[in-house]
């Protein structure tokens, strides 16, 4: 039965529960800027045929998996599906299954495409893909 000598402790329990629980709404957001300027470095060595360079910011599996000569090969088959290369746009980064996802927007002639690279937790290149964009440009 309801007292009103119970009324300070239901309040007390209130602010317990609800102190408990509010780390759960204030939750803030990450920040991938590493993975982000990591990222725009590949772009770079891309763009100047630095493909050695790409190459060692991989992680075992991919150094494995795809050669410096298969980076060029890649690079230099874009154009011929999607026009010249023009400009990279806007970065969008994400959490996915303990990787951080970069998606990184690449403007060519014909299409646009993101530039999608995985980070392990030792920030080193676990997937790349080139995909459509998630994200269109403004």
């Amino acid at each position: 039965m309801y007292t009103k000598k119970m009324v300070p402790s239901m309040k007390f329990l209130y602010v317990i529960i609800f102190s408990n629980l509010f780390p759960l709404f204030s939750v803030k957001a990450q920040d991938y800027s590493e993975q982000k300027e990591i990222t725009k470095k590949v772009i770079g060595y891309f763009k100047s045929g630095q493909f050695s360079e790409i190459h060692e910011l991989f992680d075992d599996r991919m150094k494995t998996a795809i050669t410096t000569e298969r980076l060029n090969e890649i690079w230099k088959n874009l154009p011929l599906q999607c026009g010249e290369y023009i400009e990279d746009g806007e970065a969008i980064a994400s959490e996915v299954q303990g990787l951080v996802v970069v998606n990184h927007l690449l403007d060519f002639e014909n299409i646009d495409l993101d530039l999608r690279l995985a980070f392990n937790p030792e920030n080193q290149v676990s997937g790349l893909f080139f995909v459509p964009p998630i994200k269109k440009k403004d």
